[in-house]
């Protein structure tokens, strides 16, 4: 396994068993089985790891959530789709997720600070997307209040899933999706505007050429999965040198999409493609 993949993964265990102030570099480096040097060549700090951590957690939910929604066949089931995949997320990692609720970091990088950003980009115009698809008759003056609600209902009720009380996922998405289309149905007094929630479309994340290609290299060295390294390289390959057919392109990302670590990449590199056509 590569040392970052490894790092990450142990790092992952250990901070949503302890805590992450409670956890050293040093046991992080004893359950790997490396030494320190080798750790702070993948990572300059643990706050740096950390974040690296949250950019996983984010993107990986991100991705379930955006497939979900494109390959649903029904407008009214989008909003299922999309609370069902965020908090399904949040159940499978309540351990970290309510190490990330909990604690305050000592430091926050400005790095982290713009990803995040993108990531609530994405999610509101996921959102507004969904709006249209499945409440088209709402009036233009309360989308925004809609995306707001929707996007508020999933902050809220993530703490459902970090408790100890047994709650039924179906059951808690299919309640929300009701509110929200009460409120769709019969509210009509607007109060969020679309600049309140910094909307943009999805070019706000999309990356550039370059972008694209260092984050492909960066992904081939913290990934041990041979398929999935030599599926970044060809890609990258295309990139820089385009030569494959869209067949085969599709095949690389349908790779990249089964592997966690990088279905938010394949997402990414979907998106740099659409702009060319």
């Amino acid at each position: 396994m590569v040392k970052k993949q490894l790092i990450m993964e142990r790092a992952f265990e250990l901070f949503a068993k302890n805590g992450i102030e409670a956890t050293s570099v040093q046991q992080i480096t004893e359950v790997c089985g490396i030494s320190k040097g080798a750790f702070y060549l993948s990572y300059k700090s643990k706050d740096e790891l950390v974040y690296a951590l949250i950019d996983y957690f984010l993107s990986d939910m991100a991705a379930n959530i955006e497939q979900a929604v494109s390959e649903s066949n029904s407008d009214h089931s989008l909003l299922y789709h999309f609370y069902f995949n965020i908090f399904s997320s949040y159940q499978s990692h309540s351990n970290f997720a309510k190490v990330l609720i909990t604690e305050q970091f000592t430091s926050c990088s400005m790095e982290l600070f713009e990803q995040l950003s993108k990531y609530d980009q994405f999610m509101n115009s996921i959102i507004f997307s969904i709006v249209d698809r499945q409440f088209p008759n709402v009036d233009d003056s309360m989308r925004p209040d809609l995306v707001y609600t929707i996007k508020s209902f999933s902050k809220l009720y993530a703490e459902l899933f970090i408790s100890n009380y047994p709650f039924e996922l179906d059951t808690v998405c299919k309640s929300l999706v009701e509110k929200v289309t009460i409120l769709a149905n019969q509210a009509d007094i607007p109060l969020i505007s679309a600049e309140y929630l910094t909307y943009t479309s999805s070019k706000s994340i999309i990356p550039t050429k370059g972008e694209l290609v260092d984050l492909l290299t960066a992904k081939k060295d913290e990934i041990s999965d041979q398929t999935i390294q030599q599926s970044l390289e060809l890609l990258k390959d295309d990139l820089l040198n385009p030569q494959y057919p869209g067949v085969i392109i599709q095949g690389l990302l349908k790779n990249l999409k089964a592997n966690s670590h990088t279905k938010w990449t394949a997402y990414l590199y979907e998106t740099y493609l659409e702009t060319l056509q």
